[in-house]
């Protein structure tokens, strides 16, 4: 619970009525930058209403802009929410109560919430200035350590979905470790204080703890590469989230090299892959299956194609970010097998041989944009490296852009 923010709430919040409550029961559970992650139920439970009213009161403190809503963003896929401080703090002190809104009089002694069962559990308030007969309980403080926001919310959680659900636990030492970790080598860090930054640490869920130590580094490089020599220190960067600055970069394996789109590694690759076979194909519809079986020209056509689409789901997806412009990540040891390419321009006789050769194994044919004239294959044609083709597959050579708009892949003639 933070002090700060439930005096903020109580003090100057315009609300009222369940609103009033549940933003109290936000509080409650808020570190001291407004942030929590309690469940719909136990709001529900701690307010004393219902899910559905607590939902209600949510999209209205919501719309108002007293907290914002970060769906999934806690631990264990917990919403967050974060209580509008600035907002609050911008407001007057219009629900403070003085002793002038009062008349001047007393405040009244406070309200006795612990009842008590014999003098020996109280002690009689009968000095000078207090009522006598009054009885305080005296309420022994915890010997245990103060629950962290992050400790609360894993508390909460575990109340919601009872002793049996399997959460990870809390490791401090782990966490502690960690942070050391973050702060070690630190730029300008000497003379720093770690305190401050380290209940900013403990406040944050595991996940963002391990993102903030992964991209430490990065981060500090991506501020030298923007020219800034000053490193803020290590509680403004887990603060204000800031490594979150840092894209998120897929490293490539580096045994990879990126190959172009219709390049020569790129040709080189599919190639490769389709020599392998086809994978296991699923079954067909029922009619289909029944031509196939019977061997009329429909069925052979459907085979071929039906093999074409299901064989081979890389190179296929390698032909889809090809027409999107986008290249992949091929093994670095094919370029040492590269054989002697050339270039082959599209709707040539020579593109039209390959596009054959490839329907007449039953492979799958790249679709390619308007803009791409050129499409590199071995040297030599088909036949120097597939083998012969079947004749009446040859396409004439006025054949156009067909290629371009084959259904499946690839076209079929004579059949």
């Amino acid at each position: 619970m933070s002090i700060k923010v439930m005096s903020l709430v109580w003090s100057k919040a315009p609300v009222q009525g369940g609103e009033l409550l549940l933003l109290l029961a936000l509080a409650d559970n808020a570190n001291d930058h407004g942030a929590a992650f309690p469940s719909v139920p136990y709001l529900a439970s701690k307010a004393r209403m219902s899910d559905r009213n607590v939902q209600l009161c949510i999209r209205k403190l919501a719309d108002s802009g007293f907290i914002l809503i970060r769906p999934n963003a806690g631990p264990s896929g917990a919403n967050k929410y974060v209580i509008d401080l600035r907002k609050l703090e911008s407001l007057p002190d219009d629900y403070v109560p003085s002793r002038a809104s009062a008349g001047g009089e007393k405040s009244s002694p406070p309200t006795n919430c612990h009842p008590v069962k014999s003098e020996a559990e109280g002690v009689k308030n009968d000095a000078p200035g207090g009522e006598a007969g009054f009885t305080q309980t005296i309420i022994e403080p915890s010997e245990e350590e103060p629950l962290s926001a992050h400790a609360r919310t894993r508390e909460a959680i575990s109340e919601d979905h009872g002793a049996s659900a399997e959460i990870p636990q809390f490791d401090r030492k782990a966490s502690i470790r960690a942070f050391r970790k973050l702060i070690n080598g630190w730029p300008n860090f000497a003379g720093m204080s770690p305190e401050k930054a380290e209940r900013e640490w403990l406040d944050m869920s595991p996940e963002d703890q391990a993102a903030a130590l992964a991209k430490r580094d990065p981060w500090i490089a991506l501020l030298r590469k923007q020219g800034k020599d000053h490193t803020p220190a290590p509680s403004t960067y887990l603060r204000q989230r800031l490594w979150e600055a840092v894209p998120d970069v897929v490293e490539k394996a580096p045994d990879t090299v990126q190959a172009a789109p219709y390049g020569k590694l790129w040709t080189h690759h599919v190639l490769q892959a389709l020599k392998e076979g086809p994978g296991q194909l699923p079954t067909p519809p029922a009619f289909i299956a029944k031509q196939i079986q019977a061997g009329t020209p429909i069925g052979k056509r459907e085979a071929m194609q039906h093999q074409a689409r299901h064989g081979w789901p890389k190179v296929n997806f390698m032909f889809h970010q090809a027409a999107e412009g986008k290249g992949t990540h091929v093994p670095a040891v094919e370029q040492a097998t590269l054989p002697e390419m050339e270039a082959v321009m599209v709707d040539s006789v020579l593109y039209h041989e390959w596009q054959c050769a490839f329907s007449d194994r039953g492979w799958p044919w790249m679709k390619l944009p308007d803009a791409v004239r050129v499409v590199w294959f071995p040297k030599g044609g088909p036949s120097a490296h597939l083998g012969a083709r079947t004749p009446s597959r040859v396409l004439p050579p006025d054949a156009g852009h067909a290629g371009r708009d084959a259904s499946a892949g690839f076209l079929v003639n004579g059949v």
